[in-house]
């Protein structure tokens, strides 16, 4: 007899639909979408939107680099620690050099992937240590992991 499965989480489902929708539109419709003129009118939309969401919530905003920073937003007004949208990172105060440094990859990535990256995001999972994007901005520097060499941490030495 089989055993029963628990219930899947809606997101989560959700991120695999998206997947399987992305596996199948790969190819010439997935060139045209991620195409850099159009990746980067999404990215600048998205950064837009974000910018106005920040300052409707009171945040400060300053550049780093590309990335714009806007701190001092409500906890709910973003995801985890921070989130970037488009060129622009929103948090409350977890703007360290090392987050900023991961947060700017992510907004290669929606340079890279335009408004698709929404989609693509969810499709690779709630789970930051096995989302391809969180790895690939670095999950130390993001906060997901102990930094190595910390106290209390091996370094392989």
């Amino acid at each position: 007899m089989a055993r029963p499965q628990a219930p899947q989480a809606p997101l989560a489902a959700l991120g695999r639909g998206i997947g399987a929708l992305g596996r199948n539109v790969s190819g010439p419709a997935f060139r045209a979408v991620t195409a850099p003129p159009i990746a980067r009118a999404g990215a600048r939309i998205a950064t837009a939107g974000a910018r106005l969401w920040g300052r409707l919530l009171g945040g400060q905003e300053r550049r780093e680099g590309a990335l714009h920073v806007i701190t001092g937003l409500p906890r709910w007004a973003y995801g985890r620690g921070g989130t970037t949208v488009g060129a622009a990172y929103l948090t409350t105060a977890s703007d360290s050099p090392e987050v900023l440094e991961h947060e700017d990859v992510h907004r290669q990535q929606w340079e890279r992937y335009g408004l698709w990256f929404i989609p693509m995001y969810v499709a690779a999972g709630q789970d930051a240590l096995r989302n391809r994007f969180e790895v690939e901005a670095g999950l130390e520097a993001g906060g997901y992991l102990p930094k190595r060499g910390a106290p209390g941490q091996s370094d392989g030495a």
